[in-house]
């Protein structure tokens, strides 16, 4: 059978640890100076969390403001026909969108495989400086409102950010899930991970597995290209994206198994 030979050698050097930070240095009082005594902390503010009822709430406020005809709650301003956290009235913050909104209505982006990372970030950041949970602590229901908005908001970013989640995501989008333990099908790939395991265990230096973790990252960028390609289509073929996305995973598996492989250190399955 023959064997990629982009996947049979992939993995490469760890990141250089970052340096522990020194321990500030404690200032003494000169034993000659009798000390004060201090106040008593003040005690801190109790952090609201967001319930279930208040996320069922949220929810139900959600569905009815994003409805043709519907109005901001504070303004009575009809809601814009896209997407806002804002009323573009009041500036008021709007409740939520609905549970079904796509993390890429989210962000205002096309539902695409192929995004610019640097665009994404930046929707990302101006997105939660508008609905960051501290600029409406207190405010009941609004604050509610906040913490739902920030927390779909980050979800959205992290999957969105990763090209294996954003895969799997964009295929749940046309009811294709790709389940944890879903086994290896395709017997090229499953020999290659096969010989990709055997070369790491055969491996005496740091720069044998480096090269095989190159090799590893060059295959997952034609991967990820190909994912684009054929999520680009009118009519993409979900299999082929399936096999792809899953593909991916066990290209990152390899990944980090090379990032943590050390002379003499069991190699894991590859496969898990």
């Amino acid at each position: 059978m023959k064997v990629p030979a982009a996947l049979r050698t992939a993995l490469g050097h760890p990141p250089p640890r970052a340096a522990t930070p020194r321990t500030a240095l404690a200032l003494l009082r000169p034993a000659s100076l009798p000390s004060s005594p201090r106040a008593p902390p003040r005690p801190s503010a109790p952090h609201r969390l967001l319930s279930s009822t208040a996320t069922t709430r949220a929810t139900a406020t959600s569905q009815s403001i994003y409805t043709p005809g519907a109005s901001c709650p504070s303004c009575q301003t009809p809601t814009p026909p896209t997407l806002s956290p804002l009323c573009p009235s009041c500036s008021s913050l709007l409740p939520p969108p609905p549970h079904a909104t796509t993390y890429f209505a989210l962000f205002g982006l096309e539902p695409t495989f192929a995004l610019d990372p640097a665009t994404l970030k930046r929707s990302f950041l101006q997105l939660q400086q508008k609905v960051h949970p501290d600029m409406f602590s207190g405010k009941g229901d609004v604050e509610d409102w906040a913490k739902a908005w920030s927390g779909k908001v980050n979800d959205a970013y992290k999957v969105l950010l990763n090209d294996r989640e954003r895969g799997e995501y964009l295929l749940s989008l046309h009811d294709v899930t790709i389940g944890e333990a879903d086994p290896v099908t395709d017997p090229e790939l499953l020999m290659a991970i096969m010989e990709v395991r055997e070369a790491l265990e055969e491996a005496t230096s740091e720069d044998e597995v480096a090269q095989i973790r190159q090799r590893n990252k060059d295959k997952r960028k034609e991967t990820v290209d190909e994912l684009s390609t054929v999520f680009a289509s009118s009519s993409p073929d979900l299999e082929r994206a399936r096999d792809l996305v899953i593909e991916l995973k066990y290209l990152d598996n390899i990944d980090s198994v090379c990032r943590e492989w050390a002379p003499g250190k069991d190699v894991p399955n590859l496969q898990h």
